[in-house]
């Protein structure tokens, strides 16, 4: 009996060893892709979109991806101001990034257009000298609270930059639009998001970036309820069939 239990136990063992061994053989066989996003405080609140959809991959329940996320993300920061701002072009030149994410300050790609569509190119520009073959993310931001219509302005501000430099557009403010209607997204000021806002602009990107069902994946913010974070992913999923669906 005592030898049955440690012929069990050493079989259990081997077995378990083995699905780590050829698991962690797997991801070391991909390419890690490196990530960067470049924005301001819609980036970073509550944590940042990058640190949450860091997360997302990590706990999907479909594959693994071999992400890496940095961000360079300072308050009211434009696109314009990043390109020239020593820390960012630090942190900018640390790697050769496979996908780099852009956003521009709230209102700039409404109310100063010139300099958005001129810094997004010379972005595009940038990002493609160091790596051709990168992917650009142009995150389409929200109107405020008390102007949501604000949001097709924005959205197609940034549709047009994308159809200029090859990018593919995150309709994140067209998402907000609808859920607004059923939560809250925004903090106190009419503006920021709140962690709602943040987490459900996480699970669209994860549904771009990855190609996958963000539903598949575990429940990962802890300071939402479970519930209620299964409920944004829910609304980023349709979301983004319904898009894709109408937008080709």
């Amino acid at each position: 009996m005592i030898k049955k239990t440690i012929y069990a136990c050493v079989f259990v063992v081997f077995t378990f060893g083995s699905w780590y061994v050829l698991k962690n053989y797997r991801l070391k066989e991909e390419k890690l892709k490196e990530v960067l996003f470049i924005g301001n405080s819609y980036t970073y609140r509550n944590k940042g979109v990058d640190q949450h959809l860091g997360e997302l991959v990590l706990n999907s329940n479909e594959s693994s991806f071999n992400l890496h996320f940095n961000r360079a993300a300072q308050g009211k920061f434009h696109l314009h101001t990043h390109f020239k701002n020593s820390n960012t072009l630090a942190k900018f030149g640390e790697k050769q990034w496979d996908e780099v994410v852009l956003q521009e300050y709230s209102t700039g790609s409404v109310k100063e257009k010139k300099s958005f569509f001129h810094y997004g190119k010379k972005w595009a520009i940038k990002i493609r000298n160091i790596n051709p073959k990168a992917k650009i993310y142009l995150y389409a931001t929200w109107g405020y609270k008390k102007d949501i219509t604000m949001t097709d302005s924005v959205f197609n501000s940034y549709d047009k930059l994308a159809k200029e430099i090859n990018a593919t557009v995150v309709p994140v403010g067209k998402l907000w639009a609808k859920v607004q209607k059923i939560t809250n997204l925004y903090d106190g000021d009419g503006a920021h998001p709140n962690r709602k806002g943040t987490f459900l602009t996480s699970c669209l990107f994860y549904e771009v970036m990855t190609r996958k069902n963000v539903l598949k994946t575990k429940d990962t913010d802890l300071k939402l309820p479970k519930y209620l974070q299964r409920k944004l992913k829910k609304y980023a999923h349709q979301f983004y069939i319904n898009y894709k669906k109408n937008n080709g």
